[in-house]
């Protein structure tokens, strides 16, 4: 037996027992009805971890017996404020949708054999303003939430205004339940000499247990040459009702850079973080990251995480941070009951004398946002980044043999500094748009690199351009987000002006695509398949001279294709 076959022999097997399990259950499901939709504040903001409610129709009951309400299901909204819930049977209920901070919301609903009762947005308001609810509230599991584009995660991935100048999402008293994704995909880049294609898996699970402990679980495995190699484990503690204690640990395998052949790496790593409440809108998050080399090479990296966000009026919200500094290409998010867990694209790693170096960047960052109107809200922030140990993947190209390209890890270290203004603006109920502007002085590729590698960064100022668009059509289940950007230096960041507000890292047009598939009867939770399509134009930065060309370039055109799974 091949390699090949006995790899792909299990997905057979399992194909067959579902082909038979779904036979067996297919008659008595096949009458079931679900329902799905999407659950936003006054602005159209999608809310995350609200809670939606499949209830008994009172008022239709006959009987006194009847009368009494009773939950058929339970569904929690993902960060796209979406729930689903599935395998309910034909007949008249009420669905309820509430969140903490909020008023809750009743409305009815008939389901039907075989189809799908669609609600296109779910509308909850807020219950008072920004300082008010400040001033009352102090769960921190609350606070915590509303630190964003600072150094908390919670919701980097989401760039949105928010009612009342408040972009907290929303939260209720979690229950016990544990919540899974899995998200399985197939990679492939094109280019002359670096060409690289591998199959993996994502996956995550979440618990809560009780109401102040919940833990996540998350890792990566794949099959081919760049593959990624990680797991992760993500501890959340409410101490008090002021502090909230976050703790993970991690481990990842991973080569010198995306398509080297030299022998893989081990990193161990190690955070911690208290995020404490102060009083009111005052909000603290401090912490340290601790990283090292676990085998294949020696390096420690310990680094502080500091911020404060204030929020100064109910529509103007100042912070500040000290934070770990790096550029992340997101392959996938999972948001869970306990947490966000994001899984990234394989990192290079720099080198010294061809020993791999840790990575010791920081970034300072203050600045605030406003919003503007009921639609619409603007940031601006000024960083200060310094970097060391970052890792840079350049191809080096022989110009008399380009068939004898290799990949090299370059040490970048120096600065960059800058401002960057981000607009954002909800054009209509399914369409987010935003924009983006950074400008100051950052690193590019120096032609003296190519004969002296001590001098391959330069200092120059620079200029970025992005926009974003994002569709959220919730009666198809469909999503595309759109993200072009334009730097005319195409300067090389050790830290993107733009890390999470336009999310992406890539020099101009990115299409990603997300389907919701039918539900499968026999199976609870959500299918969906995703394409995703980055530098489609296939610019890279790059320097040449009589002898070799050397290209800077996270990849060249690439393209990904997969199935996701979540209950």
């Amino acid at each position: 037996m091949t390699r090949a076959t006995k790899l792909w022999a299990p997905f057979g097997v399992a194909a067959l027992l579902m082909t038979a399990l779904a036979g067996s259950t297919a008659t008595g499901a096949s009458n079931r009805g679900s329902i799905r939709g999407l659950v936003v504040d006054g602005l159209g903001n999608p809310l995350v971890g609200a809670a939606v409610m499949v209830l008994t129709d009172t008022e239709s009951a006959k009987d006194e017996a009847s009368k009494s309400e009773k939950l058929i299901k339970q569904a929690t909204t993902d960060i796209e404020g979406k729930f689903t819930a599935v395998n309910v049977i034909p007949g008249r209920y009420k669905v309820k949708a509430q969140a903490v901070g909020f008023s809750p919301v009743e409305l009815a609903a008939e389901v039907r054999p075989n189809k799908v009762t669609v609600f296109d947005s779910i509308l909850l308001r807020r219950v008072s303003t920004l300082n008010d609810e400040a001033a009352l509230s102090t769960d921190s599991k609350y606070a915590a939430r509303r630190v964003r584009g600072s150094i908390f995660h919670f919701d980097e991935a989401v760039n949105q205004p928010a009612e009342s100048g408040d972009p907290t999402v929303a939260k209720i008293d979690r229950s016990p339940v544990l919540r899974a994704a899995v998200a399985t995909f197939a990679e492939t880049t094109t280019g002359e000499a670096d060409a690289s294609s591998f199959i993996g898996t994502n996956f995550a699970v979440s618990e809560q247990i009780g109401k102040d402990i919940g833990i996540a679980i998350g890792g990566q495995a794949g099959y081919g040459r760049g593959a990624p190699q990680s797991l992760k484990a993500i501890t959340t503690v409410n101490a008090n009702d002021r502090h909230q204690l976050t703790i993970a640990l991690g481990y990842g395998r991973f080569t010198f850079s995306r398509h080297s052949s030299v022998p893989k790496l081990g990193q161990f790593s190690v955070s911690a973080s208290d995020t404490y409440q102060i009083s009111g809108p005052v909000l603290i998050v401090y912490g340290l990251e601790f990283a090292r080399f676990a085998h294949g090479a020696s390096g420690t990296s310990v680094l502080p995480k500091l911020g404060v966000a204030v929020d100064a009026a109910a529509k103007t919200r100042l912070f500040a941070a000290l934070l770990p500094g790096t550029s992340t290409d997101a392959q996938t998010r999972f948001n869970l009951e306990s947490g966000e867990i994001e899984f990234s694209e394989p990192q290079p790693v720099a080198t010294r004398e061809e020993r791999p170096v840790m990575e010791r960047s920081y970034r300072l960052q203050f600045g605030g946002e406003q919003i503007l109107s009921d639609k619409s809200s603007v940031e601006m922030m000024a960083f200060f980044d310094t970097f060391s140990g970052h890792g840079v993947g350049l191809l080096s190209v022989p110009n008399d043999n380009p068939a004898a390209a290799s990949v090299l890890g370059e040490n970048q270290s120096g600065r960059a500094r800058g401002v960057r203004v981000v607009y954002h603006r909800r054009i209509t109920e399914t369409i987010d748009g935003t924009v983006g502007y950074a400008v100051g002085e950052g690193q590019s590729l120096d032609p003296r690199g190519i004969t002296n590698p001590a001098n391959l960064f330069r200092n120059g100022l620079f200029q970025v351009i992005s926009a974003k668009l994002d569709a959220n059509f919730v009666r198809t289940g469909t999503r595309v987000s759109t993200v072009v950007r334009f730097a005319p230096e195409r300067a090389v960041f050790a830290i993107d002006p733009f890390q999470g507000q336009i999310n992406t890292y890539d020099p101009n047009l990115s299409i990603s695509l997300t389907q919701d598939l039918p539900n499968l009867s026999f199976i609870p939770g959500q299918w969906a398949a995703v394409v995703d399509l980055r530098n489609l134009f296939d610019q890279q930065g790059s320097v040449v001279d009589e002898r070799q060309e050397l290209i800077a370039s996270r990849y060249h055109r690439l393209v990904r294709v997969g199935l996701s799974f979540r209950f």
